[in-house]
């Protein structure tokens, strides 16, 4: 597989393998050792402050996914062990990593794959852009399929608006989960005067855990206390 130069990939050097990657990548990735690699973790998301900023900054054509998909993207930014990737027995950390979003078309193909690039590098309403005129051609039936090596380098964001699910375990193949993880959420709903939405996760466990998704969530959840934009 060769990664395109516009995902800026660079090897995983010895420093940023230090402690818990030292051994959990061979660990995770034995091919002699019977295992699922992958964690899977639903949780009730809080995001409050964030429907808040989403009201106050209204942008033609955006929805509440979209904007909790660009702005975890930036997040993703500071934690380089989601953006790791194991190609041909080498770890590459993409700086700059392709998204992909499932969405549903119905009729025999039921879904389609959204591929976005450069979202780590665009403002907000340029993000919003791609996404909306991705989602129509989708929508028109003139979107492009995502081609399997693509997708198995890139980010993948799920919707399920219409289901307020407390556990979502996703599938895998062995030889197709390369390190990249899965998110999804689901059916947004109030609980004293808070809103929540589910939150689902598969990590493959050679490069994350619930120790470093926590510092994810909190990262993410600063974004909004702080209004951050970029």
């Amino acid at each position: 597989m060769i990664i395109s130069i516009k995902y800026q990939p660079r090897l995983l050097d010895d420093k940023a393998k230090e402690g818990y990657l030292n051994w959990s990548l061979d660990f995770f990735t034995d091919p002699n050792a019977i295992q699922v690699p992958c964690i899977n973790l639903t949780i009730q998301l809080e995001v409050t402050d964030a429907y808040k900023m989403y009201q106050s900054n209204p942008q033609e054509g955006a929805t509440f996914f979209s904007f909790l998909i660009w702005h975890l993207v930036q997040t993703l930014k500071n934690h380089f062990s989601f953006n790791l990737r194991l190609i041909e027995n080498q770890w590459y950390i993409l700086d700059n990593p392709p998204v992909i979003i499932p969405v549903a078309v119905g009729g025999q193909d039921r879904i389609w794959e959204m591929l976005l690039e450069n979202i780590s590098q665009m403002s907000y309403p340029e993000f919003i852009s791609q996404y909306r005129q991705k989602l129509e051609l989708i929508r028109k039936g003139k979107g492009q399929r995502a081609e399997l090596e693509t997708f198995s380098l890139s980010c993948c964001f799920g919707n399920l608006p219409n289901l307020q699910f407390t556990g979502l375990t996703l599938n895998w193949r062995r030889y197709e989960i390369i390190g990249q993880p899965y998110f999804y959420f689901g059916k947004r709903y109030w609980q004293n005067n808070q809103l929540f939405i589910p939150f689902a996760a598969q990590l493959h466990h050679a490069c994350n855990d619930p120790f470093v998704f926590d510092l994810l969530i909190q990262d993410f959840q600063q974004r909004f206390i702080n209004n951050t934009d970029r």
